[in-house]
């Protein structure tokens, strides 16, 4: 998703008041018109196993069709004679899917960000304070929003007052959004997003600006009009029995759209490495369910059976049914026989093929294959050698997402660097926890609980609370020790018998 550039904000300033409306309405047709909108659209199809190239598959199948024709004999009489013939038709084959790009966006997305984001402390705040104040369910918007980056190659975050909203560069093919940028800076400026429920519905268009949000309607000729004059981004309001009144509107300091970039090229993921080699696994594997329907089951040749031309196309149309072929005559002049028959379909070569472009696939898109790790000893170093490659390109992908960040706690004012993600790990648990055991005399019992992969963090206090009180009562788990006090009643009896023993 390149930066667009047909129109920028320097245009958007010069543009007259009355001529906006009309300038919106270019601005969005000449977006949907764009490679970026037409490859943001083709990779979302790919992402839901919509495969285009499969999609267009035809197979070409000869039918026999017959034609009635009147003529004339020399007599003056009309007659209707039946001609046959063959002509080639396009059916539909097997079409098979792949899901390797939903694959591959899910896992890089969900290794960087699926246990969300960490904020530290800044200055007196607290960091989950902080995280609070970006409004409930943050962590799962912004997977959301950095699915779709991946997809699009970019995706926008807008902040509304408390929380965060997620604005697609591309929905469908009759909606998405689109920023203007400044011809100086490269900063978006003005942001245009635009959408309809379908195609007889009228088209919406929200513009959002430094100083308020308009939104535009397109009447039944296509022209745009305010629908909703343009408004503040922060209105309060007051609500008394007289009603609701507005005591103050407020902006922000910058426009409040955030893009999220797929990587520092702002391009989808789904490039053409991925995407020429989605298309050949795909139509490998479709054509071979083809010849599977066409050596289905046993097919018998008849030998010696006459019948026209004709007769035989017939045949050959309906062999997929009846499983038979005619031969009109072996050559030997013998009687009438049958013989059963079955085609045996080449797979090797296909099988080996689809593993190639399988191991192909992982390996530009940087993915992670499961293959490589679930045979021989899955030992933590062998799963880390198989995931290098999906951290490498994690690393800058994080780029992007920690500036998308940043940049939004700057725009509700907090000015911080102290951002960081968990990724999502995948260990040899047992293998983990048995050097834990090894390194038990060198670690408080603590940082034991913290890296032992069965507890869970927010366990780790209640564990340590039992603990200690388990010591503290004496629990079976915890026996006394095998010395015993003893009173000071005792103490005396006990000297009263060793001095009874010295009198003796």
């Amino acid at each position: 998703m390149n930066v667009y550039t047909t129109h920028t904000y320097q245009d958007w300033e010069q543009t007259p008041e009355h001529k906006r409306p009309e300038t919106l309405k270019k601005i969005v047709a000449v977006y949907k018109a764009s490679t970026d909108f037409r490859v943001a659209l083709v990779a979302m199809k790919y992402f839901l196993a919509e495969n285009e190239a499969v999609s267009r598959k035809k197979l070409l199948r000869s039918r026999k069709f017959t034609v009635s024709q009147k003529e004339t004999t020399p007599s003056g009489n009309e007659i209707t004679r039946e001609k046959t013939g063959l002509r080639n038709v396009e059916i539909e084959g097997n079409r098979a899917y792949s899901r390797f790009f939903y694959r591959i966006v899910t896992q890089e997305n969900q290794h960087l960000l699926s246990n969300g984001v960490t904020i530290g402390d800044v200055g007196d705040i607290p960091g989950d304070v902080i995280k609070k104040r970006l409004g409930p369910g943050f962590d799962t918007t912004l997977q959301q929003i950095g699915e779709k980056a991946l997809i699009h190659g970019a995706c926008w975050g807008y902040w509304n007052y408390d929380h965060l909203e997620t604005v697609e560069a591309a929905k469908d093919h009759l909606s998405g959004f689109v920023a203007l940028v400044d011809e100086e800076t490269s900063a978006p400026r003005v942001g245009v997003q635009f959408w309809q429920i379908a195609a007889n519905r009228p088209l919406y268009v929200r513009l959002f600006e430094e100083d308020g949000v308009t939104v535009y309607r397109a009447d039944k000729n296509g022209n745009l009009f305010v629908h909703r004059p343009k408004r503040p981004y922060i209105v309060r309001t007051s609500t008394d029995a007289a009603g609701t009144q507005v005591i103050g509107t407020a902006n922000y300091s910058a426009l409040p759209l955030i893009p999220l970039y797929a990587n520092p090229e702002k391009r989808t993921e789904f490039d053409n490495s991925i995407k020429s080699k989605v298309d050949m696994y795909d139509r490998i594997l479709s054509d071979f369910g083809d010849n599977l329907d066409r050596a289905n089951d046993v097919y018998w040749v008849l030998n010696n059976f006459g019948g026209s031309t004709a007769d035989i196309c017939e045949m050959i149309e309906q062999i997929e049914k009846i499983r038979a072929v005619v031969n009109i005559s072996d050559g030997v002049g013998g009687g009438s026989t049958a013989q059963p028959h079955t085609i045996e379909v080449p797979y090797m070569a296909r099988q080996t093929a689809l593993e190639l472009l399988e191991k192909a696939i992982y390996e530009d898109a940087m993915a992670m294959h499961l293959k490589e790790i679930t045979g021989g000893s899955l030992t933590n170093v062998a799963i880390k050698a198989a995931t290098t490659n999906l951290d490498l390109k994690c690393d800058r992908y994080e780029w992007q997402v920690y500036t998308f960040v940043q940049s939004l706690l700057r725009l509700v004012g907090i000015e911080t660097e102290v951002i960081s993600f968990v990724r999502k790990a995948l260990v040899n648990q047992s293998e983990t926890v048995a050097d834990i055991a090894t390194m038990r005399e060198d670690i408080d019992q603590e940082t034991a609980l913290r890296l032992n992969p069965y507890i869970m963090p927010d366990e780790i206090e209640d564990i340590l609370e039992r603990t200690a009180a388990e010591r503290y009562t004496g629990s079976a788990r915890y026996p006394p020790t095998d010395t015993e006090e003893v009173t000071d009643d005792e103490q005396d009896d006990e000297s009263s018998g060793d001095d009874r023993a010295e009198d003796a």
